[in-house]
């Protein structure tokens, strides 16, 4: 892959829309509280969130920002021979069509302080040419034409999972008839070649809005880490999704664990989904598709099956570990009380993105993988509904340990911290 998970993040340099002061944040920050005024806000944006790098102070009035994709998540390989590999993927790729432009900016905007795009922000802005998926797939080829693993395998079926999906604008410049890259300082093409590109031009807009985090049922300060999906209220045990530009109800449920020991909550969708090219609707289904040491019971056969998928992004290898084993636990009894003031961690999967998993999720549980991989492109998956859970870990020194599954997990194997 190209880079590790934990890989450097953007900064992004802005100010309080409340007081105006000076603020930074990461770019997974979506929640902040100023420490000027104290107002906390969350950030919404309608689309991808835009940034740009600002150019040098003497690089004149005839700025051109060239659209990059920014994409930061895992990768899942389905290859011949039963094998699926994991792995995290940190990837920018330009958004034209101009093979003569750099594909890739490296670890160029790791250095720079960012900028939300706004009308304020002087010099032509190029609009996206190329889509997302074209950008992932020229990532792909690219990184095959390197002959670097595992994009030189053919593969059977690939899932992106988790994008954290940016757009970034890059500086280039006019000078002495070339276009320059401003921030490197180094020519990269005549302008005539530049000018027969023919890229639409666009007007920058402010995406970005900011909302209260507050609870609109009762008014109370809503509690969630800085990247988290989903806020919730002690005062009315309300969950809200974050949207892009307010807040929603969201249902959910704990899986109840009576006990003394001190604890903490795991949030996990549970989706119930409609599998096109294999009989895969009930729980008896799934025993026999897993080929699972068990007795086929009648009342088996009238059972939904869930598919249940972390809703926090993780290791890749520790994310598909996580929807085998609580997938095939199967939970079947009550759900128990709302979090209240439980430890809980940052729900950062949206679930139409654990959806997307769960194709790889079947090829990992497949009993015999070498059939059902090059099939893979036969099967479809929809999600029908969604429901948020909170699964009740133990903690035991380094380990979260859920007994009844069972399953432990190392604390330091969760990328993300606690809402505590």
């Amino acid at each position: 892959m190209e880079t590790r998970s934990d890989s450097p993040r953007w900064r992004i340099d802005f100010q309080c829309p409340r007081c105006a002061g000076a603020l930074c944040l990461e770019e997974t920050d979506r929640i902040f509280t100023c420490p000027w005024c104290r107002v906390k806000l969350c950030i919404g944006s309608r689309g991808p969130l835009e940034c740009c790098i600002p150019p040098p102070a003497a690089a004149g009035d005839d700025i051109l920002f060239v659209p990059y994709w920014r994409l930061k998540g895992m990768a899942f390989s389905c290859l011949p021979g039963g094998r699926i590999e994991a792995g995290a993927v940190d990837l920018s790729h330009i958004a034209l069509d101009a093979p003569r432009l750099p594909w890739s900016l490296g670890i160029q905007p790791r250095l720079a302080s960012l900028r939300f795009v706004s009308p304020a922000v002087g010099g032509t802005f190029f609009a996206p040419s190329i889509t997302v998926a074209q950008a992932l797939a020229g990532f792909e080829a690219n990184m095959k034409k390197l002959g670097i693993p595992p994009w030189t395998a053919p593969a059977l079926h690939r899932a992106w999972i988790g994008e954290q999906v940016s757009l970034l604008y890059y500086p280039l410049g006019r000078r002495n008839g070339r276009i320059v890259d401003l921030l490197q300082d180094r020519p990269l093409v005549p302008v005539a070649r530049w000018e027969g590109l023919a890229a639409a031009v666009k007007q920058p807009e402010s995406r970005v809005r900011f909302f209260a985090a507050t609870c609109p049922d009762c008014g109370w300060d809503l509690e969630g880490e800085r990247d988290t999906l989903v806020l919730t209220c002690r005062n009315c045990e309300r969950a809200w999704r974050r949207l892009e530009e307010g807040l929603e109800d969201i249902p959910l449920a704990v899986i109840p664990d009576e006990t003394t020991e001190e604890q903490t909550a795991l949030p996990f969708w549970r989706i119930r989904a409609s599998v096109e090219g294999i009989p895969l609707e009930s729980l008896a289904d799934y025993v026999r598709f897993c080929n699972l040491p068990r007795a086929v019971a009648p009342a088996m056969e009238s059972l939904p099956l869930h598919f249940w998928v972390p809703a926090f992004k993780a290791n890749a290898e520790l994310y598909l570990r996580l929807i085998r084993r609580v997938t095939l636990f199967q939970w079947q009894g009550e759900f128990g009380r709302r979090p209240g003031s439980m430890r809980s961690h940052a729900v950062t999967l949206p679930a139409e993105e654990a959806a997307e998993s769960l194709k790889t999720a079947l090829a990992d549980l497949a009993a015999d993988k070498r059939i059902l991989l090059p099939r893979l492109n036969e099967i479809g998956i929809t999600m029908k509904e969604a429901l948020l859970v909170y699964v009740l870990f133990r903690s035991r020194g380094g380990e979260l340990v859920q007994p009844q599954i069972p399953l432990a997990i190392q604390r330091r194997a969760l990328q993300y911290g606690l809402n505590i």
